[in-house]
């Protein structure tokens, strides 16, 4: 929580002593996780960054039974409801940054225990081999087309999966307009893939199914830019959620934690964040593709507030393991 003018010669002074830094990430490897170690490594020569990737569930998990187990290796953890498991557990801590300032309010947590990393905008993925873009879905209801019947994916990821998708339906619609639109869902006899929605989206490009849902936009769109053949179509609304990053209770490497912290919230990291196609939360730097946005893309987002889905986590949980798995 340091301000001091002095700030920066004494992180750098410290860091320099610990050289490794240790981050527990929900990022893509090769799509943002690794550009962004090296890109780090880079502005800092000394610095080693080493990564564990999974998806926010999991990744909260682990580092919650590590420090049960008495274990405090990791410095960093991210993903979109990582911060909030965490905090409810007692084991990250407030920090600021003076990249900060050039975010919004509504980006940051007002008590300091999460900063805006990147953006997501969940959508349909489909395949371009075996669904004419005419064809594909642009409608919650569409979905209930007997032809999708036992030809769609989801996560079992309840802070991005299906439950998610159920709770974002709740908030938007209400439960008298909802519930009974998951019922005629449930018949769709959706697969459950107990990964991240990247394994999902891999699903599509492989043709095992013809949609994925609930699936990041902009993951759809890196694997399209890299040839393979899948597109995405956002249904309305559309649900969004800020990635937040977040300093451990007892990092091992705390003034190199507070390098990268600093450096994934700057420009510079958000441009990598940019270059590696994702979208990213810094206002001043836009996505590669503007259209994977709500405002230039032309569809509406509802934002799900972190304290919201962990606190409807187990009953939008409970109910997708009732009506889907």
């Amino acid at each position: 929580m340091y301000t001091g003018p002095d700030r920066q010669e004494m992180l750098l002074a410290g860091a320099k002593k610990e050289k490794d830094l240790l981050w527990y990430t929900t990022t893509i490897p090769d799509q943002l996780a690794e550009p962004l170690a090296a890109g780090f490594e880079k502005k800092y020569p000394f610095a080693s960054v080493e990564f564990y990737r999974a998806n926010s569930t999991d990744v909260a998990s682990k580092a919650m039974e590590e420090y049960r187990a008495g274990s405090h290796d990791v410095d960093v953890v991210d993903g979109t409801g990582t911060a909030t498991m965490l905090e409810d557990a007692g084991i990250i801590q407030p920090f600021t940054s003076p990249e900060l300032d050039a975010y919004p309010a509504e980006a940051k947590d007002p008590d300091g225990y999460w900063g805006p990393q990147l953006l997501y905008f969940m959508a349909v993925a489909y395949n371009t081999d075996k669904v004419d873009a005419g064809e594909a879905p642009r409608t919650y209801e569409d979905l209930l087309d007997p032809r999708w019947r036992g030809k769609m994916s989801w996560s079992t990821s309840p802070t991005s999966g299906g439950p998610l998708f159920l709770g974002n339906l709740i908030e938007a619609w209400g439960e008298d307009r909802a519930m009974p639109y998951i019922d005629r869902l449930a018949e769709q006899k959706i697969a459950n893939v107990d990964s991240s929605g990247r394994s999902v989206l891999d699903r599509v490009v492989n043709g095992q199914v013809d949609l994925g849902v609930q699936i990041f936009n902009d993951q759809v769109e890196d694997a399209a830019h890299d040839g393979a053949p899948v597109a995405w179509v956002p249904l309305e609304p559309v649900t969004a959620q800020y990635s937040r990053i977040s300093l451990l209770e007892n990092p091992p490497h705390p003034h190199m934690a507070m390098l990268f912290l600093d450096f994934m919230l700057s420009k510079e990291g958000q441009e990598i964040i940019r270059q590696g196609r994702g979208i990213p939360a810094h206002p001043e730097v836009d996505a590669v593709d503007p259209k994977l946005k709500p405002g230039p893309g032309g569809f509406e987002a509802q934002f799900t507030e972190p304290d919201q889905v962990l606190k409807q986590t187990n009953e939008w949980a409970d109910l997708y393991q009732e009506k889907f798995m």
